[in-house]
């Protein structure tokens, strides 16, 4: 295991350190983008099928869990398992492609938590031998089910995140809203911008892929649904990538979701992460006045970074960051990994603050904590 670091409490109650990662004693270079950087969508070479720990899922935090896949890859002695996480979209084209996650498998790339999810639960076994599972872990940006069809599964918490609204820098939108306002935005009942306080002008509204849970999570948090956003919208809305304002194309009278810790993660060039936002600005939720702002900075290290406010997670834009697996059938090296005590609980202040998350700590009395299962 990595040599535990002293940590250092910040003003906002961000533990940090002073590294990213450390294996024998070595900074651990960037995180690359997919397991192969040079060939995404393919699998480590000169590995079996069964020496690979596959992920795949969220956009929201691809590049930190690629990040923890490097380190916890780079250990010496060497783990058992290679850690293998799949980013949302392939990080060269763009493109949803079809991927091979391991020798003997191929599927379409999940785009998103809920089609991540969805894949796993699918369960596809690799043509090599018949049995060994293609993927072996999702990234959610989103809680399990409460219906029981992820019975099944076990959510791993990892980090807290929010998502918020983003605006092009000099648009038509006022600096906040509420969720109200947004709701009618995204639902296209109030399609002017003067008619919530900005400048006049039609309101462009940019929709994520609907397998993306950042979008779904947003929906939900201003009391909508994607039916709601097709029954009120029609053809009316325009796609963007998620997390990705660059896709908005400086549109002034755009508005899109955004997970504010991957946002933060682009300001504060976190390895393996490109600087997506293309102009994109965070709006403030709530009253004119009242608003809580998304962001705050901590330093660690001497290093100063953009990092999730607190604050902003107390309202139903708040959500947690999960790694999850099939509970029966997965490896006891896969959930010691995610477990409370595990590689990423342990290591948590390393890994996820440059990403701009907020680490959950590590007491198993709070109501949140590293490692928590659900």
């Amino acid at each position: 295991m990595l040599p535990r670091l002293s940590p250092t409490l910040t003003r906002y109650g961000v533990i940090g350190a002073t590294t990213l990662a450390l294996a024998g004693g070595m900074l651990v270079g960037p995180a690359a983008a997919d397991p192969v950087a040079t060939a995404p969508g393919t699998p480590p070479a000169g590995l079996s099928q069964t020496a690979i720990l596959a992920g795949v899922g969220a956009d929201a935090d691809a590049e930190l869990v690629d990040q923890v896949a490097t380190s916890y890859n780079a250990q010496l002695p060497a783990p058992a398992g290679h850690l293998a996480s799949y980013d949302a979209f392939n990080p060269v084209t763009g493109a949803s492609e079809t991927i091979s996650t391991k020798p003997g498998c191929s599927l379409p790339r999940p785009n998103g938590a809920n089609t991540g999810v969805s894949a796993l639960l699918s369960n596809p076994k690799s043509t090599a031998d018949g049995t060994t599972p293609c993927i072996d872990f999702a990234r959610s940006s989103r809680a399990k089910k409460s219906d029981g069809t992820e019975s099944s599964l076990s959510f791993y918490a990892f980090a807290r995140d929010a998502v918020d609204w983003v605006s092009i820098g000099k648009s038509y939108a006022p600096k906040t809203l509420t969720l109200a306002q947004l709701k009618g935005i995204f639902e296209c009942s109030i399609t002017d911008w003067s008619q919530v306080g900005g400048q006049a002008g039609a309101i462009h509204v940019f929709t994520p892929p609907s397998g993306a849970a950042t979008y779904t999570f947003f929906l939900q948090a201003i009391g909508s649904s994607l039916a709601s956003v097709a029954t009120g919208c029609g053809s009316a809305t325009q796609p963007t990538q998620t997390n990705d304002g660059t896709s908005l194309g400086g549109d002034p009278q755009a508005i899109a979701p955004y997970a504010v810790t991957k946002w933060a993660a682009q300001r504060n060039n976190a390895p393996g992460i490109k600087d997506l936002r293309g102009g994109a600005v965070l709006g403030g939720i709530g009253a004119p006045g009242a608003e809580v702002a998304a962001t705050t900075t901590t330093t660690v290290g001497g290093v100063t970074y953009t990092v999730l406010n607190p604050a902003f997670t107390a309202g139903p834009q708040g959500r947690l960051l999960y790694n999850v697996v099939r509970t029966a059938s997965a490896s006891a090296e896969l959930k010691t990994i995610f477990q409370p005590g595990g590689f990423i609980c342990s290591h948590q202040d390393q890994l996820i603050v440059p990403f701009g998350a907020t680490p959950l700590g590590t007491d198993t009395s709070a109501t949140n904590y590293c490692g928590q299962q659900s």
